[in-house]
């Protein structure tokens, strides 16, 4: 999700998400049942945040062939991106404005 918020906060119209974990891919896009209220409140905002692309496709991709996905949602989970960040214009610094962020799956 952290991903999803930094491409939303670039500008970006259209968006390839790629996740290792075949659950969470499953329950985006409707394959599979969340139990949990966690995740059940956590799906609901990726299907929110997924309003904003004109172009959205989600697809899975083995744990081993996904290191540089990896690395970037190690990054956007951070705390230097996915919404964690705020541009203020009059000093032109980024400041903290909310910790933690979504891991992946």
């Amino acid at each position: 999700m952290a991903g999803m918020l930094l491409a939303k906060e670039m500008g970006a119209r259209s968006l390839l998400v790629k996740s290792d974990s075949l659950l969470i891919t499953g329950q985006v896009i409707g394959e599979y049942q969340a139990k949990d209220p966690q995740m059940t409140a956590y799906l609901e905002h990726v299907r929110l945040l997924r309003g904003a692309f004109t172009v959205f496709e989600l697809v899975h991709v083995p744990r081993e062939q996904n290191a540089r996905a990896d690395l970037l949602a190690k990054l956007a989970s951070s705390g230097r991106g996915g919404g964690s960040q705020k541009r203020e214009s009059n000093k032109g610094n980024l400041k903290n404005r909310e910790g933690g962020g979504w891991g992946k799956g």
